[in-house]
Formats: structure tokens, sequence, C-alpha cells
């Protein structure tokens, strides 16, 4: 029989909520502190970094022996970390040519795409053409000519990688415990950046205060938001989950305004609301 005490949930349990809301407020701080860190430098020598950064921290905390490891786990985290490099710098490279939030609207389309398999009913395919119609908006098919094409296209790349993600993540979940796949497909992401991050990366160590920066931009985009879901998926519902990431693009709006002064057109505020609504719809009607 179960007593009282260990009835009770813990303090985590009651956190829960609050460290997701936290989780979800990262990423967009993170990449407002990465676009202005990377002004007047390559901007994949700090995607690089990033990536190295964040592995090494996870590597050193969780200890995976990689002795212990099969051909299928090493698979599965040389895979997810061909994603995490994919999604990494193209969205990256998308942040010096377009608005914070437009990029992050743009990415959502990843996931949304992935909510469509295996939908049946009608409804599961509105929220997907819902956000496609929002980020039409943003395109020169509806005149929208300030938004620069290159951009868009590293931005569609990256919701590409995070569609990737999302489903090779799912598997390194199942084949290897806890967050060591997660640290071993950070170090492989590291790895498949280095070509062209390591060669760049030396403008972002020239001072102390560029690589506390540095340390910065790794510790909000990757290393605490990751941490805290960890914590709390456990916790609480997928549904509760999916409709607190549903606020990122106009959380990525709102950072991109008040930390780098970027004023969104009224197309694009639409265009991320709409993509809002359907993440929102997605978590909301999914069985």
């Amino acid at each position: 029989m179960t007593s009282p005490v260990s009835a009770r949930p813990d303090r985590l349990t009651l956190l829960a909520p609050l460290l997701l809301v936290l989780s979800v407020s990262m990423p967009p701080i993170g990449g407002a502190l990465a676009k202005e860190l990377a002004q007047g430098h390559d901007i994949l020598g700090l995607a690089f970094l990033r990536n190295l950064l964040s592995a090494l921290v996870l590597l050193a905390w969780v200890r995976p022996d990689p002795r212990r490891l099969t051909g299928a786990q090493w698979a599965a985290a040389l895979g997810l970390g061909a994603a995490l490099a994919v999604m990494n710098a193209n969205f990256y490279l998308a942040l010096e040519r377009l608005p914070l939030g437009v990029a992050v609207a743009v990415e959502f389309l990843g996931p949304l795409s992935v909510a469509l398999l295996g939908s049946r009913r009608p409804l599961d395919f509105l929220w997907p053409v819902l956000a496609l119609g929002g980020v039409l908006l943003l395109t020169p098919l509806t005149g929208a000519a300030s938004l620069d094409p290159l951009g868009l296209m590293f931005a569609g790349i990256t919701a590409v990688g995070w569609a990737g993600y999302i489903l090779l993540s799912q598997r390194t979940g199942r084949l290897i415990p806890g967050m060591s796949g997660l640290a071993l497909a950070l170090a492989a992401a590291a790895l498949f950046t280095a070509p062209v991050g390591l060669p760049a990366a030396g403008p972002y160590l020239a001072t102390p205060a560029l690589a506390l920066q540095v340390a910065a931009v790794a510790l909000f985009s990757t290393l605490l938001p990751y941490i805290l879901e960890f914590l709390a998926l456990r916790r609480v519902s997928t549904a509760l989950f999916g409709i607190m990431m549903a606020m990122e693009p106009a959380l990525a709006a709102l950072a991109g305004l008040l930390l780098l002064g970027e004023r969104l057109s009224l197309a694009a505020l639409v265009a991320i609301a709409l993509v809002c609504i359907a993440a929102l719809g997605s978590s909301l009607t999914r069985r």
C-alpha cells in the first residue's frame, strides 16, 4: 500500500508547467543573442561552437560509455546528429537574412509536417495547410519583396532538419536511455559542422567576453531548453507540451523586437499568428 508521503507529487511535478514555459522561452533568446553576436563574423563558426560546447557539457554530465553502444545505437546517434547539424547551421544562416520571428515561423513547417504522418481526418490536414498559407504570406508571391529569398530557403531547410530531428529523436530515445543519445548526437553535430565552422570559430573566442557570449548562446539555445524539456516531459502531457511549443514563433517575434529592434510588417505578423494557430490547433486536436 502506497503511503501518503510517497503518493505526494514531487517538487519537479509541481514546477513542470513552469519548466515547460522556460524551455520554450529560451530558444528565442538564444537566437537573438546569436544574431547579435554574429554581426561581422561568419555565423557558421558560431553554429559549430554552439554544438561543440553543448556536447562537451552534456557528455561530461551524462558520461555515456561508447564501448557499450551497439551498431544500431551509433547509427541512431549519428543520424540524429546529422539532423541537428542541418537544423542548427541553416537556422543560423536564415537568421543572417531574416527577422528572428519570421525564421522561427518558417521552420515550424517541419514539426507540423511530421504531425501529418498517420493522419486520416480532414481536420488533421487543416493545420499544416494553414501554416503553409501563413508562410506563403512571407514570400515574393504575395509581394513580400523585402524578405530575402535565400533566407527563406535556409529557413525551409531548417524545417526539413527539424522534421528529421523529431523522427530520429524518437528512434534514438528508444535505443539509448536518458540524455546519452542527445549528448552523442550533439557531439556528432559538432563533428559534421566542423569543416565549415571550425575555420570561422576563431573570432568568437578572441576575448573572454566574446567566449562568454558564445557560452550564453549555447546555454539558452541548447542546454537549458533540452534539460528543462527532459525534466518537464516526464511530468506533463504531450498535449500541454504542444500547446506551449505553439507559442515559440510569437515569442521569437517578441524577442526580435525587444532585443534586436526588429519591427515586422503586418503581413509578417499575420503569418506568424497563422503558424501559431496551426501549431496550437494541431496539438489540441491530435489523437
